[in-house]
């Protein structure tokens, strides 16, 4: 399970380090990104079926806002009564295994080519004797003649040389270095060098002249001592130096040192094994016709089928000047693996595969294997309680007492009673919600739709949607609240919006206590104070580890107190803790600021909009500035102003922010 950075860093650092209290027997508590993934190892742990779990949500979690304040879930799940919980579902059934064709490598042939050379030879003069060098011919190559070679000699100007050993050198040529005479010092016709770098530092480039006849030749090692004079410190060619002198490139520059190139870290990525954009693409039969209804729209996958695979970033190279200067490199950054509805990660945590057989969908960067439950009649005693991993239809109504939950979305057909109800997604109710102060609606990342809404409470992360009445009911929406039919009526409990509120009339003419809030966000006060409680114990823990700082430097510094190996290791330990520590708070500050100013931008724009009638009794709240109406209003939309709650004109909906009610036959 993956927790928000700040939570996973603070974990790391041990600051949520209570003891883990042993599994039940027949429930368990998970942390978790969606409720589905806590389902999922809830299962695993219990070594259940998913058929037989049912569950309780302890904490809601939220992706948050731009990738701000994310939250795990905290979900408690355990083995329903009555069932056989040595049963294994699916998922631990699941048992693949990936195989590959071994591929075997052809053997390489090797063709000896016969090439022919003749011997050559080479004359050098050095501090320490008059060298000569004579290689054999190779193939059907010539040897080297004597004449040549003393003629040589005398070019070069070596004088007084040893005959005998050039004419021995000559018969039995070995490619040894064979000295024939000694150093006459003859500065004046010495070879020379120069020496001269790239303007990058990266190259130092090194142009020797040719000696005169008598002159001295320069070897290897001194052009190296020549370049550190220079000042170059790294990559030394030494053998390409080397190869240079004795094939006589005089007067043109040698690469003599060379640095090594940054090179950054390839981005890693994820490589998906499904079309992750669906195309139309006709294709023709045998016979050459096209079937224009098969659009090929659907990928159907099967369980345990490898979806995408994650691949690794790659380090960066550091790169080097000649002059030993350091150049960074970037490493690359680490891709993610999000899984989605009907998929689970592997164990070593780089495939996401298909848990079950359904229809695989790529949407907001997530992979998906979507499957729809359909209930022909009433949820009730004769199917119990409906929790599923994918999308619910319900022909009919749910009855008093039952419970529908949903990882994806829900369509009800009829009523909804005292009932429970939950999804990941939307909840649409065709008919409405008689909940007799026992009805609970709830959506952790959708909308809610129904045609009233009596005595329930409802909460959801974005819009409720009602086309004829809401009373009496607890209403907390991050979005919108809009109550938009003919008879659009919102008339007592309490409304919560983290937007707008829009409606025909608000309140009745009996003056019933109806209270309405725009500009909270339910879901942001909750991470708020969860990133609180985690500066808390942030706190606590730095407070200690700086305690513990000044003791073991009190000690170190004590004459009388022996500071041993193991104290001083102790010591930068805690040190390095604190230092994570603090930049942990600091992150902490910085993302609850983030979702502070977040909620200050709802509070700007929250707005409450009355088409017809805004009756006496309503108590309306926004941007905390509090107003109890007396009189009775005529299409106005109430503003907060300067701490003000301010009447204003009726302000309508513009075309682009309508929200319509689903219609019979849209995907659920």
């Amino acid at each position: 399970m993956a927790f928000s950075k700040l939570k996973r860093n603070l974990l790391a650092l041990e600051l949520l380090d209570d003891e883990e209290e042993p599994v039940n027997f027949d429930s368990v508590e998970v942390y978790a990104d969606s409720l589905e993934q806590a389902l999922q190892i809830a299962a695993h742990e219990l070594k259940a079926s998913l058929a037989d779990l049912d569950y309780e949500i302890l904490e809601k979690g939220s992706p948050g806002i731009l990738g701000l304040g994310r939250l795990p879930y905290k979900v408690k799940v355990k083995i329903m009564p009555g069932t056989d919980s040595g049963r294994w579902s699916d998922l631990e059934d699941l048992n693949f295994s990936l195989t590959s064709a071994d591929s075997v490598a052809a053997a390489e042939r090797e063709a000896k080519i016969n090439l022919s050379q003749d011997g050559k030879f080479m004359a050098r003069i050095y501090k320490n004797g008059c060298f000569l060098t004579v290689h054999p011919p190779k193939g059907d190559g010539k040897p080297t003649a004597l004449p040549m070679v003393l003629a040589k000699i005398r070019k070069v100007g070596i004088l007084n040389f040893d005959e005998k050993k050039v004419q021995k050198a000559v018969e039995k040529p070995e490619g040894k270095q064979i000295k024939i005479a000694e150093w006459v010092p003859k500065p004046e016709a010495d070879s020379t060098m120069s020496v001269e770098l790239s303007n990058d530092e990266m190259k130092a480039f090194v142009t020797v002249t040719a000696p005169r006849p008598g002159g001295r030749h320069l070897q290897a090692n001194e052009i190296i001592n020549a370049l550190k004079v220079s000042g170059v410190e790294y990559g030394f060619k030494e053998e390409k130096i080397q190869d240079a002198l004795d094939s006589d490139k005089y007067g043109q520059p040698i690469t003599a040192a060379e640095g090594d190139h940054a090179e950054d870290g390839q981005d890693g990525y994820v490589d998906y094994k499904v079309r992750i954009e669906k195309k139309i693409e006709f294709k023709e039969d045998e016979s050459g016709r096209v079937d224009f209804l098969a659009k090929d729209l659907i990928e159907n996958v099967v369980q345990g089928q490898v979806l995408a695979e994650l691949m690794p970033a790659k380090k960066g190279k550091n790169g080097k000047t000649v002059t030993n200067k350091y150049m960074p490199a970037k490493d690359g950054r680490p891709a993610e693996l999000r899984p989605g509805k009907g998929t689970i990660v592997s164990d070593d945590g780089n495939r996401i595969i298909a848990e079950r057989n359904g229809q695989v969908v790529f949407v907001s960067g997530k992979l998906n294997v979507e499957e729809i439950y359909t209930v022909g009649g009433d949820v009730g005693l004769d199917t119990g309680n409906i929790m599923f991993l994918g999308s619910v239809v319900v022909r009919g109504s749910v009855s008093d007492n039952m419970e529908v939950k949903a990882a994806g979305n829900i369509d009800i057909g009829g009523n909804v009673g005292k009932s429970r109800v939950e999804a990941e997604g939307d909840i649409v109710i065709r008919s409405g919600i008689m909940g007799r102060d026992e009805a609970v609606i709830e959506s952790t990342t959708g909308s809610v739709y129904a045609k009233f809404i009596q005595n329930a409470k409802v909460s959801v992360e974005k819009d409720v949607v009602i086309s004829e009445g809401l009373m009496h009911s607890k209403i907390d929406a991050a979005g919108k609240v809009v109550c938009n039919g003919k008879r659009a009526q919102i008339v007592g409990g309490e409304i919560m919006a983290g937007e707008e509120i829009r409606c025909k009339q608000l309140g009745a003419q009996a003056s019933t206590p109806t209270t309405v809030i725009v500009g909270i966000n339910p879901k942001i006060l909750q991470q708020i104070k969860q990133i609180e409680k985690i500066e808390n114990q942030a706190k606590e823990k730095l407070d200690k580890i700086e305690q513990n700082i000044r003791t073991l430097n009190v000690q170190k510094k004590s004459t009388t107190v022996e500071f041993s190996p193991e104290k001083e290791e102790m010591l930068e330990k805690m040190v390095h803790a604190e230092e994570k520590l603090k930049e942990r708070l600091e992150e902490a500050t910085y993302e609850k600021d983030q979702l502070r100013e977040y909620m200050d931008t709802l509070a700007t724009h929250g707005k409450i909009h009355v088409e017809k009638t805004l009756f006496p009794g309503v108590t309306v709240e926004i941007n905390n500035a509090r107003l109890a109406i007396r009189d009775e209003y005529q299409h106005v939309t109430l503003i907060e102003d300067k701490g003000n709650i301010k009447i204003v004109p009726y302000q309508k909906e513009k075309d682009k922010d309508k929200i319509t009610f689903p219609e019979k036959g849209d995907d659920t």
